[in-house]
């Protein structure tokens, strides 16, 4: 997964960076729209189009018969047991487009969330920076350092959460790399980037140990070293919200939904069956 995410970092920083100008929103809907042909063309050319348009009609013959003999009882529950059965070989039909398309679109999502999904942090403003230590690390972990970081004051530790924290203050605009070093003189290092203004690039509140989720989810950085005595670094990067008709909305329903729009919208000028 590590290696997969390397690639897929390099490939998502190569076709966003460009962007990075451009209004959140309309790089959310180019994605979307994308997303949908990528989605259609899948579904044309991966499912049968003529046994699904078969179903289909027949799940609305099912329906119509519903209506028409809705005072027949034993017609209405013939008929619900027809759409019943002719869904569910929708879903069998549908079910290797679904399947093919929904790995590289969540891999897609994640890279999207690195790079709209949060806001940088405020220069001059205190933000807590946590490290989930494994038991007995504690003691091996002195201090926390970054250039355009101030450190404020000593770290705290909470024994019955095994975490350390320390307040730092970011002054300098722009991306850094925070730095704790160990008292043996190991490094562990968590990427960081200030804000400045509402500037757009890629940022992730978690470099942890490796696992398949955490690195499906926060796929920037390479999960931290087994050996280091630290899980997981946390960054409190603010959500980004898009405004939408006069309301902050999170990117991935706007993506979600205009995806869906799309599909509904082509699906019928490239003569796909959905």
């Amino acid at each position: 997964m590590t290696l997969v995410n390397a690639l897929l970092v390099r490939l998502a920083d190569a076709l966003l960076a460009p962007l990075a100008g451009l209004p959140p929103l309309a790089v959310v809907a180019g994605c979307a729209l994308g997303s949908a042909l990528a989605v259609l063309g899948v579904m044309r050319f991966t499912s049968n189009q003529v046994a699904l348009g078969l179903v289909k009609r027949r799940i609305h013959a099912a329906l119509l018969e519903m209506r028409l003999y809705n005072d027949d009882l034993r017609a209405l529950l013939r008929a619900q047991g027809e759409v019943l059965r002719h869904n569910l070989s929708y879903v069998g039909l549908s079910l290797v487009p679904l399947v093919i398309t929904a790995v590289p679109l969540t891999l897609a999502i994640a890279q999207l969330q690195a790079w709209y999904g949060y806001t940088g942090l405020t220069p001059g403003t205190p933000v807590v920076v946590t490290a989930a230590l494994e038991r007995g690390a504690a003691a091996t972990m002195p201090r926390l350092e970054g250039a355009g970081v101030e450190v404020t004051g000593p770290p705290r530790y909470f024994p019955t959460l095994g975490e350390m924290t320390w307040r730092i203050v970011p002054r300098a605009p722009g991306p850094t790399t925070l730095r704790l070093v160990t008292a043996g003189g190991t490094v562990i290092e968590k990427q960081l980037h200030v804000a400045t203004g509402d500037d757009i690039a890629r940022r992730s509140p978690l470099r942890e140990q490796p696992s398949f989720v955490g690195q499906l989810l926060y796929p920037s950085e390479p999960p931290l070293d087994a050996s280091a005595g630290v899980t997981a670094i946390r960054l409190p990067y603010p959500e980004r919200l898009l405004p939408v008709a006069g309301q902050a909305v999170h990117w991935l329903y706007v993506y979600l939904a205009l995806t869906f729009a799309f599909v509904l919208l082509l699906r019928k000028p490239l003569g796909v069956v959905i």
